[in-house]
């Protein structure tokens, strides 16, 4: 007998553990099938496995079910090391991935365990999508039908499917499959999850279909995700009957309290529409985005709804290199099923039941929730730059979302809107005349009657005023006096249309201007004696203050002191902690 096996199980399972087959804080280390990137990195534990057959056994066990076992089809046209793993290794196997054409997101060389997502940006918004960035050539292309290899991965698949399912417990193994289609390929997508019935229980299952976003192929996934793991009631026809459904029957206020509790009051009650990507988002919370700061805890609920492709790292700290990840497999971005994906979506079934629950629902989506209206996302990569005499755009973003996205009829339903303008040079702000400033001002006239302008919150916002610069061709860090005075000029003439909302009592104004100044390098060429970060930065802060006020008491005028108490809580968005 091995001096080994003489020790206690406890014993040896700690020199198990300082060998490396497992990590003593439980979390899963990624071993790649295909072999490491990196030829410096070597199992240590080699050796005992191959000692003897009881201690193989034991590790062995360890190793399958404490960590995730990876294999791209890709590198080797082939699954093979999987038809190679012995039957009590696959009996423990606890977390396998399996990519069969990645598009993006799951790349070797990008670390597995990292969870973020190609369709990301760099901090700040300051770069493109990552993987057009940096991984554009170590990518598949979309597998298609008419695709040379298509039939052969397929093969491959079902038959590795067929070796490793007869050899698994039911509920241990997490199984994530990876395999971009063609966006027009929705038959194919039901081949490469049909072996997936072969398969007993499995604890959890996450399907990626396609790279974009697809209706049809991402149900696909979702329902042979949850068929994997049981999860899929069984289908009973509605009762017919000729009354309206039990809902309607209620009272006009009781159905608003329930709807109230459905997707169409967000986590944090904040929406965002952009001019770009169309449609309404829920804004990134600060542990999940990709930035690096920390959210406050009031804030810190709502994070686990947007990110989901990292969302393992906010319980812990943002630098816990996010171990427990599977990678991408968010249903907004991808066509995907997971059940880690929460990441908020507008409920839109709920809009189209019958137009008395569609009424209700408007009236609890628009109402309770604060919208916030822009050119574009947050860390979305900056837009081709303007020529440097002329505003890009024929209309603001926030006359587009008043007057072409809301729908008339539910203007009335707004309680608080916030409109966020980017933090353009002087240069680039529409001059007198220019037609987004004669269509904002349309806009806001036409609103007014629309609106219920007594009972509404409005936030002005000119970005940059928070921890992010004015990113090229608009950066601030030589802007001169009259270059200042451009910014500010700007400035009055959005905000002097608003005046208009003035005579129809406007509940609440808040104005959240930068000074253009406060990018400005002045430092750097100020003389040693003068040269106080302190005392620049407590003037920079002062201006803006001053200058905010100035803003809130000329749309608000006589009521401001009433209505518009200056405190730091009712300036804090949700959005600006992104």
């Amino acid at each position: 007998v091995p001096p080994l096996l003489r020790l206690p199980p406890s014993v040896r399972h700690r020199i198990y553990l300082y060998l490396g087959v497992a990590r003593w804080d439980r979390f899963p280390l990624v071993f790649d099938l295909d072999g490491s990137l990196d030829p410096s990195k070597q199992i240590a534990f080699h050796g005992l496995l191959l000692s003897c057959r009881s201690l193989y056994i034991e590790a062995s066990a360890l190793m399958f079910s404490a960590n995730r076992f990876v294999i791209h089809y890709s590198h080797k046209r082939s699954l093979q090391p999987l038809r190679n793993f012995t039957p009590s290794s696959l009996a423990s196997l606890a977390s396998l991935k399996i990519v069969l054409n990645q598009a993006s997101c799951h790349d070797r060389r990008e670390q597995e365990s990292s969870g973020k997502c190609c369709e990301g940006t760099g901090w700040m918004g300051r770069f493109g999508p990552r993987c057009c960035r940096d991984y554009a050539t170590h990518h598949d292309g979309p597998l298609g039908g008419s695709h040379s290899g298509a039939g052969l991965v397929l093969d491959e698949w079902h038959r590795t499917a067929e070796y490793l399912a007869p050899r698994m417990r039911s509920r241990t193994l997490e199984l994530s499959l990876v395999c971009d289609l063609d966006e027009r390929e929705a038959g194919l997508a039901t081949k490469v999850v049909a072996p997936l019935s072969l398969f007993p229980e499995l604890r959890e299952c996450h399907i990626r279909l396609c790279r974009s976003p697809n209706a049809k192929i991402a149900q696909v996934a979702q329902h042979s995700a949850q068929q994997a793991c049981h999860r899929l009631e069984p289908h009973s026809p509605p009762a017919l009957s000729s009354s309206s459904p039990r809902l309607l029957q209620l009272p006009r206020e009781l159905r608003h309290q329930i709807l109230e509790y459905t997707d169409l009051v967000t986590p944090r009650r904040e929406i965002m529409w952009t001019r770009l990507e169309r449609g309404y988002h829920y804004p990134p919370g600060g542990c999940s985005g990709d930035g690096f700061a920390f959210c406050p805890p009031s804030r810190h609920h709502g994070c686990q709804f947007s990110g989901c492709h990292h969302q393992k790292c906010i319980n812990y700290d943002v630098y816990s290199s996010y171990h427990d990840s599977v990678g991408c497999f968010c249903r907004l971005r991808h066509a995907a099923f997971s059940s880690t994906c929460r990441c908020w979506a507008p409920p839109t079934p709920l809009f189209l039941v019958c137009r008395t629950l569609a009424e209700d629902a408007r009236f609890v989506f628009f109402s309770l929730n604060r919208f916030v209206a822009w050119r574009r996302a947050l860390g979305a990569p900056p837009p081709t730059p303007p020529r440097p005499s002329a505003y890009p755009a024929q209309r603001f973003a926030a006359s587009q979302f008043l007057r072409d996205i809301v729908p008339a009829n539910c203007l009335r339903h707004l309680r608080s809107l916030e409109f966020v303008f980017p933090p353009y040079n002087g240069q680039c702000w529409p001059q007198d005349g220019h037609p987004a400033l004669l269509d904002w001002a349309d806009t806001l006239s036409w609103a007014k009657t629309r609106l219920a302008v007594p009972i509404l919150t409005l936030r002005l916002t000119m970005a940059g005023s928070r921890q992010w610069p004015p990113q090229p061709p608009d950066e601030r860090q030589e802007l001169s006096q009259e270059q200042g005075d451009q910014v500010l000029a700007g400035y009055r003439r959005i905000l002097s249309p608003l005046a208009c909302l003035r005579e129809h009592g406007l509940a609440h104004f808040y104005a959240d201007f930068v000074s253009p100044w406060k990018w400005r390098n002045w430092m750097d060429n100020a003389p040693p004696e003068e040269q106080n970060p302190e005392a620049g930065w407590q003037w920079v802060l002062s201006s803006q203050d001053a200058m905010n006020e100035e803003a809130e008491r000329f749309v608000l005028g006589d009521r401001y002191g009433q209505f518009n108490e200056r405190t730091n809580e009712r300036r804090e968005t949700q959005w600006s902690w992104s």
